[in-house]
């Protein structure tokens, strides 16, 4: 199977590449030429991946796979969709390095861990929405639960920089200290996510 995947963000790429590793070859849109166009976002994880793949039907004969995420934290009010956006309210992304951001982000959380005695429960909700070439969309979520700490710990990633900061419950490891054995057991809520929409 071939599949489009509606996002140029390397990091996504990656994960989603590895994720359907030997049940799907991925294809970006630079890959394929495509302009990236970006949809306007609300609170509906579903909804907006669905989008992100909507807006490039017609521009392809292959499946679409669009993909949006929410950080859902235990006790804490705000849109769990509007994770960079939380971090960033009031300041002018655009004057900001992908550095700049990915700090205020880890510091932002940092806030809120410390706010709830240094951890936190929360999960990571991954909706994933593929449209197919008649049409047809469908979609599922993946939830990975964690324990947000107000510690990062290793190198700042750019692309996924709160990864850092969570403890998986399906590991009892951080990301960046699990093996890939351990890697697979944390993803393997997305994995199973993205094999029921592409019904393989």
């Amino acid at each position: 199977m071939q599949l489009l995947l509606a996002t140029n963000n390397k990091a996504k790429v990656a994960r989603v590449r590895s994720l359907l590793e030997g049940v799907a070859e991925c294809f970006t849109l630079a890959d394929k030429g495509i302009e990236s166009i970006d949809p306007e976002e609300g609170s509906d994880i579903i909804e907006n991946a669905k989008a992100k793949a909507l807006a490039y039907k017609g521009k392809t004969d292959l499946p679409i796979l669009g993909m949006d995420s929410a950080f859902v934290i235990d006790g804490e009010n705000a849109d769990p969709a509007r994770v960079r956006r939380n971090a960033l309210e009031g300041r002018d992304e655009s004057t900001m390095t992908p550095e700049d951001i990915a700090r205020a982000m880890v510091e932002h959380y940092q806030g809120i861990a410390r706010k709830h005695g240094g951890l936190a429960r929360a999960a990571w909700e991954n909706a994933y929405a593929v449209v197919m070439p008649d049409g047809t969309i469908k979609s599922a979520k993946g939830v990975r639960p964690v324990i947000l700490t107000m510690d990062s710990v290793g190198p700042l990633d750019i692309h996924f920089p709160l990864r850092t900061m969570y403890i998986s419950e399906a590991t009892g490891k951080r990301p960046l200290e699990e093996t890939p054995e351990d890697e697979r057991l944390e993803l393997a809520p997305d994995r199973a996510a993205l094999k029921e929409i592409l019904g393989v």
